[in-house]
C-alpha cells in the first residue's frame, strides 16, 4: 500500500492557527527578480494584464482511456507498488520508446537495487503501452542531504527538465519528500489510514544524462510549519513538483533558454494555509514559486543544501514585491517556518497538480485531482488561470490519481494541440492490485 499524498479529502485538516488574510493573484502583478546568489544583472518587469495575460477561449474533447499498465505489469518486475505514485515524466529513446521517471516501492524481487521500499525508478515503453524496467533506483529516502530531515521517510518524482549552465549540462527533477511521525490517538498510529505526514519538494540533479540523480536540497516548505502537524493526526499534503521556465513575465521559454541571463525557473505546487480566500481556506490549493535560472543551476551544483534552500521564492500576491516570500525556511530540521502562498484560483481545491506548455495555443495546462475527477485550466502567464475547461473526466466507481500530461511532440514536457494524459486509476482504492495506470489523449482547439 501506498504510504504518501494519496489521502487527500479525508486525511486534511488544518491547524488552528491564526492567520492573516491573502489576496489572490492581482490583476496588475509587478514581479521582479529577487536578489540574485550571482553577479549578473537584475531582470526586472512590471507587466500589465493585457490580451496576452489571459489565456484564449480553449475546448478539448476526450479521447478513448487505454490502459499503459497494470499492477500485474509492474509487480512483474519487482515493484510493490507503483510506477507512477506521483506524476512522470519522460525522454525520448530510440524507436518511438522512451525511458520513464516516477516514483514508486520495490520489492525484494526487484533486480534493480537492494534497498527495499520508496525511490525514485526508471521504466520503458511508448506513449501507449509500458514494455519493461531494470527496477532500478535512482535515489529515495536515505539519500537526502546529511542532516537534512525534509526527505527523510519518502522521496519519490518523475518529471525531468534538461539544463545547461555553469559549464555542465543536466537534468532537473523536483520531487515529493515526506516527514513521518507516529498519531498518538489511533491504535494503529496512523491519519486517515496512512502515516501522518508533512509534505514538501525537493530538487534532484544529474549531469550524466539522467542515469543517476543526487538530491540537490528542498526548494519547498509548506506555508505552516511542521511543529503545527508533528505528533497530531492531521497531514500536510502537497504534490510532486512542476517545473517550468519562463522569462519575468511568465512566458515560455525553451529548456534550455537561447538567454539564460534573463530567464526564471517556476515551479507550481500545492500548498494550504487557513487565512486564504475563498475554498482555498480549508482546501488544498496551488501555487507557484520561482528563482533566476543561473542561480538554481548553480545552487543545484554546488553541493550545499542551504543554497539551494534559499534560491527559490514563493508569489504572494498581496505583498508589494510578490516574489520575495521564502520558499523554505532554510532549517535542516524543517523546524523554521516558510514564506506564505497565495492560490492562483481559489474557487476550488486541487491536489496532484501538473503543468504543461502547449505550444499550438501558447498557453500553459494544468491538469489536477478535485472531487473524484481529473480537470484542466489553462493561463498565459502561470499566475492568471481560467475557469476549468471541461469536460472533467472521471470514471464512475473507480478512483483516480496523479494525473500527469506527456507532450505530443518531440519533447515530453510540451504539448501541441493533442498531450497526452496519464493517472492511476484504482477499483479499490487504495490497494495497488486493482490499479491501472491509464491514458486518454485530449485534443484541443480554440475558438467560442
Amino acid at each position: 500500500m501506498r504510504y504518501g499524498p494519496w489521502l487527500i479529502a479525508t486525511s486534511l485538516a488544518f491547524s488552528a492557527c491564526a492567520a492573516p488574510s491573502l489576496a489572490s493573484p492581482q490583476p496588475s502583478p509587478a514581479p521582479t527578480q529577487a536578489a540574485s546568489a550571482s553577479a549578473k544583472p537584475a531582470v526586472t518587469a512590471t507587466p500589465t494584464r493585457t490580451a496576452t495575460t489571459v489565456a484564449p477561449s480553449l475546448h478539448y474533447t476526450l479521447g478513448a482511456q487505454a490502459t499503459f499498465a497494470t499492477h500485474a505489469d509492474l509487480a512483474r518486475y519487482g515493484f510493490l507498488w507503483g510506477p507512477s505514485d506521483g506524476p512522470f515524466g519522460a525522454i525520448p529513446a530510440a524507436g518511438g520508446e522512451f525511458d520513464f521517471y516516477g516514483a514508486a516501492a520495490a520489492s525484494s524481487s526487484c533486480k534493480g537495487t537492494r534497498i527495499t521500499g520508496n525511490g525514485a525508478f526508471t521504466f520503458t515503453g511508448t506513449l501507449d503501452h509500458f514494455t519493461g524496467s531494470s527496477c532500478t533506483r535512482l535515489f529515495g529516502p536515505s539519500d537526502g542531504p546529511a542532516g537534512w530531515a525534509f526527505a527523510r521517510d519518502y522521496a519519490g518524482g518523475g518529471e525531468v527538465v534538461r539544463f545547461a549552465g555553469g559549464g555542465k549540462r543536466g537534468w532537473l527533477m523536483p520531487f515529493h519528500s515526506e516527514i513521518h511521525w507516529k498519531n498518538p490517538t489511533t491504535p494503529d498510529g496512523l491519519c486517515g489510514g496512512v502515516p501522518c505526514f508533512y509534505g514538501g519538494l525537493g530538487l534532484a540533479v544529474s549531469t550524466d544524462d539522467a542515469k543517476t540523480f543526487r538530491i540537490a536540497g528542498q526548494i519547498m516548505q509548506p506555508s505552516q510549519p511542521l511543529s503545527a502537524f508533528m505528533g497530531g493526526g492531521k497531514n500536510m499534503v502537497t504534490n510532486y513538483g512542476s517545473l517550468i521556465v519562463a522569462d519575468a513575465q511568465g512566458k515560455h521559454l525553451d529548456s534550455p533558454p537561447a538567454d539564460p541571463g534573463q530567464a526564471f525557473m517556476y515551479v507550481v505546487f500545492t500548498d494550504s494555509w487557513p487565512g486564504s480566500p475563498g475554498v482555498c481556506s480549508f482546501n488544498v490549493c496551488t501555487g507557484v514559486e520561482r528563482a533566476p535560472y543561473l542561480d538554481v543551476v548553480a545552487a543545484a551544483l554546488s553541493g550545499d543544501p542551504h543554497q539551494v534552500a534559499r534560491v527559490f521564492h514563493k508569489y504572494h500576491g498581496s505583498s508589494p514585491d510578490p516574489w520575495t516570500a521564502p520558499a523554505t525556511s532554510d532549517t535542516p530540521d524543517d523546524s523554521g517556518t516558510a514564506g506564505t502562498y497565495s492560490p492562483l484560483w481559489t474557487d476550488a481545491g486541487s491536489s496532484n497538480t501538473w503543468v504543461i506548455y502547449d505550444r499550438a495555443f501558447d498557453v500553459y495546462l494544468a491538469t489536477y485531482q478535485r472531487a473524484g475527477s481529473i480537470e484542466v485550466r489553462a493561463s498565459a502567464d502561470l499566475l492568471h488561470w481560467t475557469k476549468p475547461l471541461g469536460p472533467s473526466y472521471a470514471e464512475p466507481g473507480r478512483t483516480l490519481i496523479y494525473p500527469s500530461l506527456i507532450g505530443d511532440t518531440e519533447d515530453p514536457t510540451i504539448a501541441a494541440k493533442a498531450p497526452r494524459l496519464y493517472f492511476q486509476s484504482f477499483g479499490a482504492f487504495p490497494d495497488w492490485a486493482t490499479q491501472r495506470f491509464e491514458t486518454v489523449e485530449l485534443t484541443f482547439s480554440s475558438g467560442p
